[in-house]
């Protein structure tokens, strides 16, 4: 195997103190001397001579303490079978299999041999690394450290709780990780799970946010099946939350889609008399905007508005206004209807194509109806109102009633009486004598609730107030 393998050797930060009774802790002056027992978390890469890392797999790991750079009997030695290496990294802890003498570890030279997979022995892997033990500062109570890195590290373990875990006491972070990386799925500290738990899970037990993202570009980016989820389990709170202090304009929530819709809104509305609903627009003013020139309201069903739903007014109206506010159309929760141009109604014709028919305003509130009646033998019949309309219509005032007979000859209709339930036609012809005919009625009566409405003063209608 010979120069085959090239190791990078990594090793931890402190020394763990692993004798009985010393548990983990700063080393001092007075303790450099190095106990029977000690351990030394060991971390390693294993390329060929261009750094490609070696095949992934299981490998046995020869260590052995010198005196000098070469020759020599071996100091301390152990092996590691069974040790996993992937992307060449691997770790694990020396003196586990087989505790060092007293000062083992200081100024001495270490050697590393590997057997892959398939292999009969070991192959010494050059040169031998010389383990560095200084003492920092002038304290003898500061801690012992080792020249070394982090590079490729893999610690593997199982437990219930966490596999790494570090607690800064003061002011500062955690954890800090530092990137230099344009792409999107490098970053500075990177959390996977392979299970149905989250990847990163931040917990502010101060009430402080748990993940907190700060960028000139986007504070946090979240790439996934959904890209960014948030959940809330208290009242009247938000799943996510954008707040956005631009002092002229920006938004609180972008949401895009490159094919569908770019904000998708799911709220536990079970019917139209409840308070729960899709969206809710929070404000002095609710105002929905289409900057794109088309605003499209679509519905699988009905489309209700519902006027003035916390009832604090009389007044409430839905508007069509123009580009400088005129407002056009308005209905208001008292069921009145107003516009400001024409109204018309669209009809087909068989040669014309759609042609407009336009309303027949009047100077009051009044309901018609229309129909065809026939004159006795004596000249005289009665109408009597259908019955929907003598409902809706108020035919205790004063109505009016127009007749055309329908008949080849003169004849004078008269209205003899008018009653709530009804009225009598009577006809002659010129000679006066009593006309048997047909003819048209048109019957015109106030509309129930509006009776003496008669053309209004109109008020300019505001945007907010009537």
């Amino acid at each position: 195997m010979g120069n085959k393998r090239v190791l990078t050797l990594v090793l931890v930060a402190t020394l763990l103190l692993a004798a009985a009774g010393a548990g983990i802790g700063a080393v001092t002056r007075t303790q450099a001397q190095q106990a029977p027992g000690e351990t030394v978390p060991y971390a390693g890469r294993l390329t060929d001579e261009l750094g490609v890392a070696v095949v992934d797999g299981v490998y046995d790991l020869r260590f052995e303490l010198y005196a000098a750079e070469t020759g020599g009997e071996p100091l301390w030695s152990e092996i590691h079978s069974g040790i996993t290496v992937v992307g060449g990294a691997f770790g694990l802890v020396l003196g586990s299999q087989n505790s060092p003498p007293k000062d083992a570890f200081l100024g001495s030279w270490l050697q590393v041999s590997v057997r892959g997979p398939g292999e009969a022995s070991f192959t010494p892997l050059a040169p031998r690394q010389r383990l560095v033990f200084t003492l920092t500062g002038e304290n003898p109570d500061t801690t012992s450290s080792c020249a070394h890195d982090h590079y490729y590290e893999n610690w593997t373990g199982a437990n219930n709780y966490y596999g790494l875990r570090v607690e800064n006491t003061g002011t500062g972070d955690g954890i800090r990780g530092v990137a230099y990386s344009n792409a999107s799925d490098f970053a500075g500290i990177v959390g996977a799970n392979y299970l149905a738990g989250p990847g990163v899970y931040g917990h502010g037990y101060g009430g402080g946010p748990g993940v907190a993202g700060y960028s000139t570009g986007r504070g946090v980016y979240g790439k996934g099946l959904d890209g960014v989820m948030g959940e809330s389990g208290t009242d009247n709170k938000s799943g996510v939350y954008g707040y956005n202090t631009a002092p002229s304009a920006g938004y609180g929530v972008t949401g895009r889609s490159e094919n569908n819709f770019g904000v998708f809104a799911w709220g536990n509305d079970t019917n139209l008399s409840d308070k729960n609903g899709d969206i809710v627009l929070q404000g002095e003013y609710g105002e929905i905007f289409s900057f794109g020139g088309y605003l499209d309201l679509f519905s699988n069903g009905n489309v209700y508005i519902e006027l003035d739903d916390d009832n604090n007014s009389n007044g409430s109206w839905m508007r069509i206004l123009s580009g400088n506010d005129g407002i056009l159309w308005s209905v208001s929760e008292s069921a009145g209807v107003l516009s400001t141009g024409k109204q018309a109604t669209v009809v087909k014709t068989a040669d014309q194509g759609q042609r407009l028919m336009y309303a027949v305003e009047g100077t009051g509130v009044w309901l018609e109806d229309l129909g065809t009646a026939s004159l006795d033998q004596d000249g005289e019949t009665t109408i009597i109102f259908d019955p929907v309309y003598a409902q809706a219509a108020d035919l205790r005032q004063e109505y009016q009633v127009f007749v055309t007979a329908l008949s080849d000859q003169p004849v004078l209709l008269v209205v003899s009486a008018k009653m709530p339930e009804g009225f009598t036609v009577r006809g002659v012809t010129l000679d006066g004598k009593p006309a048997a005919c047909k003819f048209d009625y048109r019957v015109t009566a106030p509309r129930r609730g509006y009776v003496g409405l008669r053309t209004e003063q109109y008020q300019t209608l505001e945007k907010v107030q009537p």
